[in-house]
């Protein structure tokens, strides 16, 4: 069978290097073969994943022992329940220590009485101690009050004495030598109250302390005895019963401690957990190893109820949520209720109570939905009494010493203990159902075990394509509404460059009129009226050049400010957009790194569309004079009309001529505006049509993020596809 399993796994990774073999020549394209190679890096990651998890699970395969993971809380008589069972089935090494234990307890002498003798001295001793500190404190407040009065009346009264004397006299000074004040008689009496009030606190405090002193003495010698006979206890330590027994700690239990049995013919392993409420950091890989090597778990309780989730605190996780984690790869898992009986009177027939027995069932049902058909059943023992009943070697004067004798003085014989807690029938339901046919059922956990690993890398993979599938929609949105918001500027672009076109026109016909007007109200002749309407409408004709230019220009400098704008944006949302991606990715072993860089590649690209479609297109084929040679052309046409209007110039007058200067100068705007004006829009429409032409990359190229997506989830997919083809062919 373990060839079987090894041959699972060296058909997966089999499976995934074909596979990335195939991916690597899938697209010749430099951009995508980059972006694929972000796909096969993932599934590198995930082949040596898997490669560990097989290692692993190769390292701590049992082949040959039906091996049970005590899993629980801690203080949930994980230790204590093995220890019961150690002693019951006769467990090798636990027989080689207690051997031990009875040649060094006959060698030393040490019984249960000499321990309690020198506890009892100690505890008397203890007593009048306490007695005596509490008298030493009754002496102090009792002369506390006394004491406090006659200082305060010395105090008073030296104050008094010493405000008299500062106040006297010379002559009063040396009267007060032969005559003294009253109350300096006073004060001498009252000093010396103050000294016979602390003699006699004095010597009541003496008396104490004496007294003290000689039942500390005899405290320490009983204490010094005490430690002499811990120490030689301490040699029986590694030898006694319940050694691997916690002492109430999370983290007492570190390591992983396995027992080997022979019962029935049968042959078992039993592997000491530690507590899941312990430190992650040190208890996760001793956990983490035992369930992997196990073929079934026992999950140890002292709750009759389902195990709880967390509520609270981020991040933390309930009980619920552990198993869930630890034993979602197991493929028989067992609730022990672990009934806590820490007084012989709770050690009766029936073990539990309907309360109990309600909450056992709803625990089973719990964990029948979050396991699935590898729970089996819930099954009740007390461990404690169980242990206390077996236990042949405890250390004189411990805690399990103390409680055995309770136990044994209640109950005829350790057999009837046995019988109440419980462990005689479950030695018989581990015996027949749980380990049953064992070797059988070690080749179905293994090859579950197997089965598991290729599962959740399956699994792993449809939730990278999950994620990238969440990224590809965010992303084409992006794409497709900064598509639209260039399209809508290019729209944009080319009403303004109409708009101005006209606007420009329309300056020039008002520009020429304007200033020819002002001319021909001078009564200029006709002569001069031609010359000035020539030169006008050839200045203003250079004018209206320069400011197509200056438009096309302007026009341009806006469009390209706002498309680079556009891209901008819409490169820091796709760079934001993968970030986020990566940094919330719960699976974040895999490699995330997809380079989105439009930004800079699209920026080059406009700059370059767009000087090309405004240096080339609207200045290289439209050279400079091209309006003053259609000005030209409408000039030649107004000497006819000149002449005729100097033939008549004698018969009309002034004002006549001025009117048919100013229908000729409209004459000539409108000729000119005609032949301008189309010229005018197709250049307009060259440089619409050339930029609609050169953005079009830019907007194609703002595609390549999502492409970069498709083509990433097309290899995931394939790989994905694959491997289930592999798991479809495991037989379990």
């Amino acid at each position: 069978m373990q060839e079987q399993s090894n041959l699972i796994y060296e058909q997966l990774q089999q499976q995934i290097s074909q596979l990335i073999e195939k991916l690597v020549f899938q697209d010749s394209d430099e951009k995508i073969s980059q972006d694929i190679s972000v796909a096969i890096n993932n599934l590198n990651i995930l082949n040596t994943q898997i490669q560990k998890e097989y290692d692993e699970l190769k390292r701590l395969s049992e082949w040959k022992r039906f091996t049970i993971a005590f899993y629980g809380e801690t203080n949930a008589g994980k230790s204590t329940l093995i220890e019961a069972l150690r002693l019951l089935l006769k467990e090798p090494t636990k027989l080689e220590n207690q051997r031990q234990f009875k040649i060094q307890a006959e060698k030393s002498g040490l019984t249960q009485d000499s321990f309690d003798k020198i506890r009892q001295t100690i505890m008397e001793s203890e007593k009048e101690i306490t007695e005596l500190e509490d008298n030493l404190q009754q002496i102090n407040q009792k002369y506390a009050e006394s004491l406090m009065n006659a200082e305060v009346q010395i105090k008073r009264l030296t104050e008094f004495l010493e405000d008299i004397r500062d106040k006297q006299s010379f002559w009063q000074r040396i009267i007060s030598w032969f005559i003294a004040p009253k109350e300096k008689k006073e004060l001498t009496i009252v000093k010396q109250t103050l000294s016979d009030i602390q003699q006699e606190k004095q010597n009541e405090t003496e008396q104490s302390e004496r007294e003290l002193k000689l039942l500390l003495q005899v405290k320490r010698k009983a204490e010094s005895e005490n430690e002499r006979l811990l120490t030689e206890a301490e040699h029986l330590k590694q030898f006694a019963d319940g050694q691997i027994i916690g002492d109430g700690r999370s983290d007492f239990t570190r390591d992983n401690t396995s027992f080997d049995f022979n019962y029935n013919g049968q042959e078992f392993s039993l592997i000491d957990v530690p507590g899941i409420e312990g430190d992650e950091n040190i208890v996760r890989q001793p956990i983490g190893e035992a369930v992997k090597k196990a073929h079934a778990v026992f999950y140890i309780t002292r709750t009759p109820r389902p195990p709880q989730t967390h509520e609270g605190e981020e991040g933390k996780k309930g009980t619920l949520e552990k198993i869930k984690e630890h034993l979602g790869d197991q493929t028989e898992v067992w609730a022990i209720y672990n009934h806590s009986v820490n007084n012989p009177r709770q050690l009766k027939v029936p073990l539990i109570g309907n309360d109990e027995r309600e909450g056992l069932q709803a625990l089973d049902s719990k964990l029948k939905i979050e396991l699935g058909e590898k729970y089996c059943q819930s099954l009740v023992v007390s461990a404690r009494p169980a242990y206390l009943g077996l236990t042949e070697c405890v250390i004189p004067g411990s805690k399990d010493a103390n409680e055995q004798r309770k136990f044994l003085s209640r109950f005829a014989s350790k057999q009837e203990i046995l019988n109440l807690s419980g462990l005689n029938d479950f030695v018989e339901k581990l015996s027949s159902s749980i380990i049953g046919d064992y070797r059988n059922k070690i080749k179905c956990s293994n090859l579950n075990k197997a089965c598991k690993v290729l599962n959740k890398a399956i699994f792993e993979l449809e939730e990278l394509n999950h994620q990238f599938n969440s990224g590809r929609k965010k992303i084409r949105s992006e794409v497709k509404n900064a598509q639209a918001q260039i399209k809508v500027l290019l729209e944009q672009f080319d009403s303004g460059l109409d708009s101005s076109g006209g606007k420009i026109i329309r300056q020039f016909e008002s520009r020429v009129g304007e200033q020819i007007y002002n001319d021909i109200e001078y009564d200029i002749s006709n002569d001069s009226f031609k010359s000035r309407l020539k030169s006008t409408m050839e200045s203003e004709a250079k004018l209206l050049e320069n400011n197509i230019r200056c438009i096309i220009e302007k026009e341009s400098q806006v469009f390209e400010e706002e498309i680079t704008k556009i891209v901008n944006r819409t490169n820091k949302h796709l760079r934001s957009i993968v970030n986020l991606q990566n940094n919330t990715f719960a699976l974040n072993k895999f490699d995330m790194d997809i380079k989105i860089d439009n930004g800079i590649e699209l920026g080059s690209l406009i700059t370059s569309a767009i000087s090309l479609v405004t240096g080339v297109i609207a200045l290289a084929s439209n050279p400079v004079g091209w309006t003053i040679a259609f000005v030209g052309g409408v000039l030649a046409l107004l000497g006819a009309v000149i002449g005729t209007v100097k033939t008549v110039i004698g018969i009309f007058s002034s004002s006549y001529k001025q009117s048919q200067q100013r229908k000729e100068t409209d004459k000539a705007i409108r000729n000119a505006k005609s032949k301008i004006e189309p010229e005018l829009n197709k250049i307009l429409a060259k440089i619409k049509q050339g930029m609609h032409e050169q953005i079009q990359p830019v907007i194609t190229e703002l595609e390549m993020p999502l492409k970069q997506y498709e083509s990433v989830m097309q290899v995931l997919k394939s790989a994905e596809k694959e491997l289930q083809l592999v798991s479809q062919r495991i037989k379990y």
